[in-house]
């Protein structure tokens, strides 16, 4: 399949125990098919991939991969030891997986061309056919991909660096990977500017919020399609961002998966904290009135 269009950024539920609950995982899957979505991105910055072991990481994506709803996975395999990244996206690949997406490592600086050097030992270490999407996500790793840093990589390996995720914030740095290297699939990574990045021509968007809101995502993207600019559609996704960064942003977004399809509500792994009782009070009828805008939009 081509990657693009609504792709939720999943979260990783983790039982009272503190492991995986992998039967939530596949129920909100199931979910999330039901409701159109066709590729899921787990193990990324919302699915609090760092915080997984590698052994914790490889039992996602085997369960993943046979899910009975056939669902296209492109899971983040980013480790900051290089020979554990090769070992995951291997492992990814193996088991079915669409690509990878990986992020630079986040410890050490990138010293001279070390972001190249460190895609270029992952694709040597692949088979041909991988496809590898780099993702960039300064604001954590502390390591922005350039756009130089693409169009080299690609010059070199050709389709096997098949797409960017871009979280830097900027359309206009995604934009200018589209414009450098044609044929290249750029991915936004911000719920924020899903609007303005289906107008600017980006494939997709690896969204937060579609975890439980997929539709709401659907709707900015079928406005601009339609072409009109999705304007009023990302104000209400806005807003919900705003509600789900106002207080410890995973457990938002787990607590609202559980209100929408009726799973238990999941943990977060530490350093990560739970919502205080009066924040999930707000924060379900901050998310209330932008359902109820929703709504009422469609009926008008």
């Amino acid at each position: 399949m081509t990657v693009g269009g609504v792709i939720p950024a999943v979260v990783t539920p983790f039982a009272s125990g503190g492991g995986v609950d992998l039967d939530a995982l596949d129920a909100h899957v199931s979910w999330l098919h039901a409701h159109g979505i066709r590729c899921i991105a787990p193990l990324g910055t919302n699915g609090e991939g760092p915080s997984l072991s590698l052994p914790e990481r490889a039992l996602v994506i085997e369960r993943l991969a046979a899910h009975p709803s056939g669902v296209a996975l492109l899971p983040g395999t980013g480790a900051t030891s290089l020979p554990e990244t090769i070992e995951l996206s291997r492992y990814a690949l193996e088991h079915g997986a669409e690509g990878v997406l990986v992020a630079p490592p986040s410890f050490f600086p990138s010293e001279r061309d070390g972001t190249v050097r460190y895609y270029a030992a992952l694709l040597d270490a692949l088979s041909a056919e991988a496809r590898v999407y780099l993702y960039n996500v300064p604001a954590y790793t502390g390591v922005p991909i350039e756009v130089a840093d693409v169009a080299a990589l690609r010059e070199a390996y050709g389709e096997r660096v098949a797409g960017v995720k871009d979280s830097g914030g900027r359309v206009a740095h995604s934009v200018a990977m589209l414009e450098a290297v044609p044929g290249l699939t750029v991915l936004s990574g911000s719920d924020g500017t899903v609007a303005e990045a289906f107008r600017a021509g980006l494939h997709g968007v690896v969204s937060a919020l579609a975890n439980f809101v997929p539709e709401l995502v659907e709707e900015i993207r079928a406005a601009v399609r339609r072409g009109g600019d999705g304007e009023a559609e990302q104000a209400r996704l806005s807003r919900l961002r705003e509600a789900t960064k106002a207080v410890p942003q995973r457990a938002a977004l787990k607590a609202l998966v559980a209100q929408v399809t009726g799973l238990p509500r999941a943990a977060v792994r530490p350093p990560l904290a739970e919502l205080e009782p009066a924040e999930l009070d707000v924060l379900t009828q901050q998310f209330a009135g932008v359902v109820r805008r929703q709504t009422i939009g469609k009926e008008t």
